[in-house]
């Protein structure tokens, strides 16, 4: 008993430290001499700011190693990462509120016709377009497809359900927004890909040697076709979805085998490729040396790597297309390859078959980038 009494005070009071020293940090004013145009907003604005910035700190703080070691005694350390996002998500959802230059509208106020000559000019043109796409509305399904298409472009002008959406197109800056619209993409199929084929598939992207770049182009074709409003409303709305999953403590391990490690055999194919290192074997020969390879298929191509050579099933592939199936390969080749060296971040929506593909910096770096950018702008145009 006496034990399990001093075992309790210790740890009481090592959970009383923790908890002292997570409100400080809360609590504590942020400096601001660096950030422009502070001392012009009035002290409302000021106050807001300052609890985003708060945000900002508390989830920096995150990192440092006497609180992240109490965090991860009880906790995946995956845990510790969604947390920090996921104060970064409040954080850009306050700014989203602060930003909004009108109060949302229902979607019946928006169809209401006593509307300011503004929302009118915009709903009469979302209508129109509607139509136009459509055509007469002679039947039910051509009716429901009309009221879709309007009710979509009330939430692209005035959807009263996010936040997000206010964060990305008033908030932010124009060179911000175009960045995100021009360096991050949401994948939308089924299945969901690998980290690595999503990270390869760039603007213009037009490999489809395979089945699986088939499928990564036509979902970056549809990603392209839309215009960089269109964009920003797609990935304020995969993000508000990820911040409810937050709020309700939905946050899921990491994807094994996420960032998928490039092996070595692409590129040594690779190099085999070049220095035209290629068997193409009778079917007796080809089982007998591919027992104990690297095995693939391409194209429909049965291969099999071994020791720096490639060897190919010759009735596969007929003469005349041999330099055009080795080029193609090679393109195929070298996106497993560059896969390996991108840097950014998919975030993955399962629920959805949906994937956030973020370059260039992880997701909690962007948004704190994205909050600094915000917080200025937010400033400069008071």
């Amino acid at each position: 008993m006496e034990n399990q009494l001093t075992t309790e005070k210790i740890s009481g009071k090592l959970s009383d430290d923790f908890d002292l020293s997570i409100e400080k940090i809360v609590n504590k004013p942020v400096v601001t001499t660096d950030i422009p145009n502070w001392n012009k907003a009035d002290a409302t604005l000021q106050n807001k700011l300052q609890l985003v910035l708060q945000r900002v700190n508390l989830s920096k703080s995150l990192l440092n190693e006497d609180i992240a070691k109490w965090i991860n005694a009880s906790n995946e350390s995956y845990e510790l990462t969604s947390l920090k996002t996921y104060l970064l998500l409040t954080g850009a959802n306050m700014l989203g509120e602060i930003s909004r230059t009108e109060l949302p509208m229902t979607f019946l106020s928006w169809l209401d016709t006593s509307n300011s000559v503004t929302t009118k000019s915009i709903r009469e043109e979302s209508i129109n377009k509607a139509i136009n796409s459509i055509g007469v509305i002679d039947d039910q399904q051509k009716a429901i497809k009309l009221i879709k298409s309007v009710f979509a472009q009330y939430r692209l002008n005035n959807s009263i359900e996010s936040n997000y959406f206010s964060f990305f197109t008033d908030a932010l800056d124009s060179d911000t927004q175009n960045w995100i619209a021009a360096n991050c993409w949401i994948y939308q199929d089924n299945p969901l890909e690998k980290w690595a084929n999503l990270q390869n598939v760039k603007e213009g992207y037009s490999n489809i040697t395979s089945n699986e770049n088939k499928r990564l182009t036509n979902a970056r074709k549809r990603w392209d076709t839309l215009d960089s409003y269109q964009k920003l409303f797609e990935i304020s709305q995969f993000i508000e979805t990820l911040f409810n999953q937050y709020n309700l403590c939905q946050t899921n391990a990491p994807v094994k085998l996420d960032k998928d490690p490039i092996a070595k055999v692409w590129r040594d194919i690779d190099q085999a490729v070049s220095d035209y290192k290629i068997n193409y074997l009778s079917n007796s020969l080809f089982n007998q040396l591919g027992s104990d390879g690297q095995k693939f298929k391409f194209n429909e191509v049965r291969c099999v790597f071994k020791e720096e050579e490639l060897i190919v099933f010759e009735g596969d592939v007929r003469e005349k297309d041999r330099d055009l199936w080795l080029k193609r390969l090679s393109d195929w080749v070298k996106t497993k390859i560059d896969a390996g060296n991108s840097t950014g971040e998919t975030i993955f929506l399962n629920s959805k078959n949906q994937a956030l593909v973020l370059s260039e910096y992880n997701f909690s770096t962007s948004l704190e980038r994205w909050i600094d950018k915000a917080i200025k702008n937010i400033l400069s145009k008071k």
